[in-house]
């Protein structure tokens, strides 16, 4: 059952997802009566739309008088659904029908909006394909306890399904793990939901718990804008892909560097992603025919591992915000990252390696929301990589060690580099007074000073600690 309310405390909730062993026809035929009622329920609301407005138990009472009885207008095949299982129906029904009256009104306008254009200018309107009530869906029920589950010992459960023409208890087994994080009595801090039965394209059919959990409130990243944080520089270049930096503000307006960690072991992975794309290219150049389903089971291959990269990554990330008692993880705000237009192994690998980035940050979210209760932001990449964090002073970078000891010579030398080679990505970042840092470490501590800074409004400073 759901969780109630608790002040102080916040509700967290993710899903636990175990592969159902299926038994017969029963979910099957289940799954299909519950698609077919929703379609039918959908073209009632479409005939008598006036109900959706109405409360929820005058809703259903609304439709139950059209749709159960003797004296129904629409009568309803499957008299004998189970009724949480036909309140659900109608709800999932509502909500379709009320996502497509907001795109046909949407359709309306810019229709409206196209043909006054097309009238100012002499042309001919062509109206776009209007949206259409949806006549078959793909959704999947929702089992209250006690109505439609019952008896979950974590291994297996009983199950309200569809047998013949009606409705029986079948018992059914089911792949599952545990979170194993227990409170100091030995209870679960993770409390089992209402499951929903979902079937997937290869055939196989799971049953997706909701778990939740109690968690102490925050009161938003704004009222973390004084505590300790993770700032975190996610950069594609070099074995590190990750660079965290642990900032603390303290009463004088001064930030002080805690602790410093880079996740290394990109390299590696680049390589074999590079080296798989090089054997589609491969392939490729010979067919000379591109087919749908070209070159699967490599495709595959680097999307498993780019998904098991992106967790590990994260859990690395959250884990050390928590060992070293963070309030917040910040991050650089890259959304409108493309690759270059090009061969395509580079635009392949700059593609996959623009979508890392982004699972990076999803994935830190969530494990360190749901698990350690710490929250997360973005702020602008504006300048982080420009200028130095402590000094202010606009840095040069580069990859090369012999160009960075040339310019780390003399103040003229470092000026002739910057001259001649401008501002460009590099590891090695040297500041006009000669001081050498890493490029990296340095953006993820003007990434932290930023977070402060936005909610902050004094001038606060980072010292060297």
């Amino acid at each position: 059952m759901a969780l109630a309310k608790v002040k102080g405390k916040r509700i967290e909730t993710k899903t636990q997802r175990s592969k159902l062993i299926r038994q017969g026809a029963f979910i099957e035929d289940t799954v299909r009566v519950y698609r077919e009622s929703i379609a039918f329920y959908i073209q009632v609301i479409n005939q008598h739309p006036f109900g959706i407005d109405l409360s929820r138990d005058e809703m259903r009472k609304y439709y139950d008088e059209l749709t159960l009885g003797e004296n129904a207008k629409y009568p309803f095949t499957t008299l004998d659904m189970p009724r949480d299982l036909r309140w659900d129906v109608l709800a999932t029904a509502v909500g379709h029908y009320r996502s497509w009256s907001s795109n046909y009104n949407k359709w309306e306008v810019s229709q409206a909006k196209r043909a006054a254009r097309a009238k100012k200018k002499n042309k001919e309107h062509r109206p776009h394909k209007a949206p259409t009530l949806p006549t078959e869906v793909k959704d999947s029920p929702t089992y209250y306890k006690y109505s439609m589950y019952k008896d979950d010992s974590g291994f297996d459960v009983l199950l309200k399904v569809r047998v013949g023409n009606g409705w029986g208890w079948v018992k059914f087994s089911y792949f599952s793990y545990d979170y194993n994080e227990k409170d100091n009595d030995g209870n679960s801090f993770w409390i089992k939901g209402c499951p929903t039965i979902v079937f997937k394209q290869d055939g196989t059919c799971w049953i997706n718990w909701t778990v939740e959990r109690y968690h102490v409130a925050t009161g938003g990243v704004k009222a973390q804008a004084n505590e300790r944080i993770c700032a975190v520089d996610i950069d594609l270049d070099g074995d590190s892909i990750c660079v965290l930096s642990v900032l603390e503000p303290d009463v004088n307006g001064e930030v002080i560097e805690v602790a410093r960690h880079f996740v290394k072991g990109h390299n590696s992975h680049v390589r074999r992603r590079k080296s798989d794309l090089n054997r589609i290219a491969k392939k490729m150049n010979q067919t000379k025919v591109i087919s749908k389903g070209f070159a699967r089971t490599i495709y595959e291959k680097i999307t498993r591992r780019e998904v098991s990269v992106g967790w590990r990554i994260a859990s690395q990330i959250a884990k050390f915000a928590h060992e070293h008692h963070c309030h917040v993880i910040v991050f650089e705000y890259l959304v409108n990252l493309r690759p270059e237009k090009g061969r395509f192994s580079k635009r392949s690998n700059q593609k996959r390696a623009y979508w890392l980035k982004s699972k990076i940050f999803h994935k830190s979210v969530h494990i360190a929301r749901t698990k350690y209760n710490i929250l997360s932001t973005r702020v602008s990449p504006k300048d982080t990589s420009r200028y130095n964090a402590y000094t202010g002073e606009e840095v040069f970078r580069t990859d090369s060690e012999i160009v960075m000891q040339f310019a780390f010579h003399s103040r003229e030398n470092w000026e002739s580099c910057m001259e001649s080679e401008g501002y460009h990505p590099g590891k090695y970042a040297i500041t006009p007074s000669l001081n050498v840092v890493h490029s990296g470490l340095n953006a993820a501590r003007n990434i932290g000073m930023k977070f402060y800074q936005r909610y902050d409004n004094k001038n606060l400073v980072l010292v060297k600690g």
